[in-house]
């Protein structure tokens, strides 16, 4: 909610393909409003894996928009379901590079959707800045501090 301002304009462009589940980020802690100290035991380490339960009735209209598609798939059936959580950025582009103030602190985060298709890449980008080779993408565009900027009309404060 925090950040609801920046991320309103996202999730207008892509409210139809987004499913929002329930609140276990919330919960957990993951979704606290309030600051904490680094040296302190954060809410993601109390809680190292979020695991929420698969939306069956979603995925029977996956299945079933697939087997519309591709008939093929009706002699196949659904064998295990998984769930997971998309983390996204405000511009849908992931934070990748050094964080400002926190030497030695590399962040790869926020695919927004895109890890599955975009990681081996981005993998191997933060793989290159970490040993110090010549990035094989320019990763200036995707640094962590364009977050903080007035990119959406303000600077976020983190």
């Amino acid at each position: 909610l925090r950040f609801s301002r920046e991320f309103v304009p996202m999730f207008a462009r892509r409210w139809r393909s987004l499913a929002p589940g329930a609140f276990e980020g919330w919960r957990q802690g993951h979704e606290s409003l309030r600051k904490w100290v680094l040296d302190d035991v954060t809410p993601m380490e109390r809680n190292r894996i979020l695991d929420p339960k698969p939306d069956m009735r979603q995925i029977r209209l996956t299945y079933q928009r697939a087997c519309e598609l591709l008939p093929e798939f009706q002699r196949v059936a659904i064998s295990h379901a998984w769930a997971g959580y998309v983390d996204s950025t405000p511009d849908g582009i992931p934070a990748i590079g050094e964080v400002e103030g926190i030497p030695g602190f590399l962040l790869a985060a926020g695919f927004s959707g895109h890890g599955f298709g975009i990681g081996p890449g981005a993998g191997h980008m933060i793989a290159d800045i970490i040993t110090g080779s010549e990035p094989i993408v320019d990763p200036r565009p995707y640094r962590p501090e364009r977050l903080k900027t007035a990119a959406w009309g303000k600077v976020a404060e983190f």
